[in-house]
């Protein structure tokens, strides 16, 4: 893989509770971009869809490290801001379905899963606005890989999304099927391969789910290592006796105590973040899959330890931690104008070259096809639009 946008971070600068051993930090070399993008989300997410939020309500951003330029280092850099501004609705999105009882996240949940269904330009709820502007500049971008990671995305709406946030899980068994799809085999693929541009076949995908297995549940876990009191508190607010979290659950599967729980927690980890080193290495070696499979492979042991530095920093999850100057200045006052994020479609065109595409792609654009003419042809006139 070739390190185009990033930098390796001195290890001794950072700490990773040692849950990530064997693993380098790298940052995206315009972390400003991601605060741009995450906060023009949460000044959208205020107009357009609860101008409410929560004062506790903390996203992706950290003061030092930002989740994706961290978790995701070698993102095109003209893709951070669309991918940010997406990636802060997700988190506000997670609060709300968090913090309402199953029939009312199910119904915000479909609401997000059309939006990125349709991929076209509309205004019927706040989340469709928002979701469309998402999509509509990621398909201008680079239609191909965008398609397909919507298409993932609606299916992480449909299966993950915290849609069994109020399950009860009897066993860690249980829970970490449902939060593999919950957190990394969708959503998190989505934002890799747009991220990165790539296309990977569709021969390979059931082989990039069982390599990337290893991955999700050890970033599942530290997840939850360090959600836990977020997401008790947030469940006795709705009067549940029980939490949708690992620690949670080995506690009652085990007759353990929190104490407990967090170490065999821990020791899974850092068990499933070697196998995963080892998988990047093995696939490093092999000569009968696509280049792009390896480098999504490569790449997805930068979530890992991007997620786990980040986590340690994050005013999310220690409200002790305040955000930097700048990212409280564009709290308050609002993000400074700037042309990033434009669309500039040419009928003509652009239509054209994405009609041979979606030929060439079959299925990975099923569905999509439609979505895509609809977009072009609604435009009488070249146009700019923006997020």
């Amino acid at each position: 893989m070739e390190y185009q946008h990033s930098s390796v971070v001195d290890p001794s600068t950072y700490e990773t509770a040692g849950l990530c051993e064997g693993v380098p930090l790298r940052i995206h070399k315009t972390q400003e971009t991601e605060d741009l993008g995450a906060i023009r989300g949460q000044w959208d997410w205020r107009t357009h869809v609860s101008p409410t939020v929560s004062k506790r309500y903390c996203g992706s951003l950290g003061p030092e490290y930002n989740f994706l330029s961290v978790a995701f280092p070698e993102i095109i850099p003209e893709r951070m801001e669309v991918l940010a501004y997406f990636d802060e609705f997700i988190f506000l999105h997670d609060d709300v379905v968090e913090a309402v009882d199953q029939k009312e996240g199910d119904e915000q949940n479909d609401e997000a899963r059309e939006a990125c269904r349709l991929a076209k330009a509309s205004r019927d709820t706040g989340r469709h606005l928002m979701v469309s502007k998402v999509s509509q500049q990621m398909l201008a971008m680079d239609p191909v890989p965008a398609a397909e990671t919507l298409a993932l995305w609606v299916e992480w709406f449909d299966k993950g999304a915290g849609r069994r946030n109020h399950t009860k899980f009897d066993t860690l068994e249980e829970y970490l099927e449902y939060r593999i799809l919950d957190v990394g085999k969708m959503y998190l693929t989505g934002l890799a391969i747009f991220a990165m541009g790539l296309r990977i076949p569709a021969h390979e995908h059931e082989l990039r789910s069982e390599l990337c297995r290893p991955a999700w549940v050890a970033l599942g876990l530290t997840n939850d290592l360090y959600s836990i009191d977020k997401e008790r508190a947030a469940a006795a607010e709705i009067g549940e006796d029980h939490v949708c979290n690992a620690v949670w659950v080995v506690q009652q599967e085990y007759g353990l105590g929190e104490g407990e729980a967090k170490e065999l927690c821990r020791q899974m980890t850092k068990e499933n973040v070697a196998q995963y080193l080892q998988t990047v290495d093995d696939i490093s070696r092999r000569t009968d899959v696509s280049k792009d499979l390896q480098i999504f492979i490569e790449s997805v042991q930068y979530i890992l330890s991007g997620n786990i530095v980040w986590t340690l920093g994050a005013p999310r999850y220690h409200p002790d931690r305040a955000h930097n100057p700048r990212q409280l200045d564009w709290m308050a006052n609002g993000v400074p104008r700037r042309k990033a994020m434009n669309i500039v479609l040419e009928n003509s065109q652009s239509l054209g070259v994405l009609e041979s595409i979606v030929r060439a792609v079959g299925n990975i654009l099923s569905g999509f096809v439609g979505t895509i003419q609809g977009l072009f042809l609604d435009v009488s006139k070249p146009s700019k639009r923006y997020l």
